[in-house]
């Protein structure tokens, strides 16, 4: 299954994870690793 996103939504998951990444070092790039385990998760398992 492709899961397909929209161009403002994947620019406000850049704009989220600079964010974060400006808050603490790194934050941002462990939300970035937990929104694409998810992704990955629903690509797998979309009836669940």
């Amino acid at each position: 299954m492709n899961i397909n996103i929209l161009a403002h939504a994947e620019q406000e998951f850049i704009d989220t994870v600079d964010y974060y990444n400006n808050q603490c070092s790194g934050l941002g790039y462990e939300f970035a690793a937990e929104v694409t385990n998810t992704l990955e998760r629903i690509s797998a398992f979309p009836n669940a």
